[in-house]
Formats: structure tokens, C-alpha cells, sequence
């Protein structure tokens, strides 16, 4: 996918770098982001909090509008991720359920 097929808006100032919709071409990219981000390697992959191209992937094929990636748009680089999730809570309630547990290990 080539990012530069789309126009996207200035964001602050003069930059390569954009906030796009996340797209499974960069699946393996977000992967190799979210390591990076918190300090993993790709051994830890089948820990349920660790976020695989594959659990990229079915994020993005289940809620495709809770995930972002920012986008070095020269170099076709994803340089960050965001993944979000859409809950119902009651804030009376203590819930301290894990990612994992929400999710069923993502």
C-alpha cells in the first residue's frame, strides 16, 4: 500500500509523519512498532499482552476503526500504533480485568 495515494491534511507543522487509519499491509510493521514501544522481542509473541501481526490483523478485520498507526510517509515506516477498544463500563463498578482478559488474549 502506498500511502502517498491519499492526501492527508497538514498535521503541526512540516512533517512526513501522519496518523492514518491502520491497514493490514503494515501488520507486520505495527508488530515490530509495539516491540519496540515496549520492549520485547518477537520470543514473547505467545504472551497474551504481547500484539502480533496476526492479532494486528484481526483487530483490524473485528473494530478496523479503533486502530491507528503513525506513518513516515517517505519512508513507508510505521513509527507508532494505537489500538483501541470500545467498552460499556459502569464507573460504580471496580473492574480490573487485564487486556488479555477483556479480549480473550487479544
Amino acid at each position: 500500500m502506498n500511502a502517498n495515494l491519499y492526501t492527508y491534511p497538514r498535521q503541526s507543522g512540516d512533517t512526513n509523519i501522519f496518523v492514518v487509519p491502520g491497514h493490514v499491509d503494515y501488520a507486520d510493521q505495527m508488530e515490530r512498532c509495539h516491540q519496540i514501544a515496549y520492549g520485547y522481542t518477537s520470543e514473547y509473541d505467545e504472551e497474551p499482552e504481547s500484539l502480533t501481526a496476526a492479532k494486528f490483523r484481526q483487530h483490524l478485520e473485528i473494530f478496523p476503526e479503533g486502530q491507528f498507526m503513525a506513518l513516515d510517509t517517505h519512508t513507508e515506516t510505521v513509527v507508532g500504533t494505537s489500538t483501541n477498544l470500545r467498552l460499556n463500563v459502569d464507573l460504580l463498578k471496580h473492574d480490573v480485568r487485564s487486556w488479555a482478559e477483556i479480549t480473550g488474549d487479544g
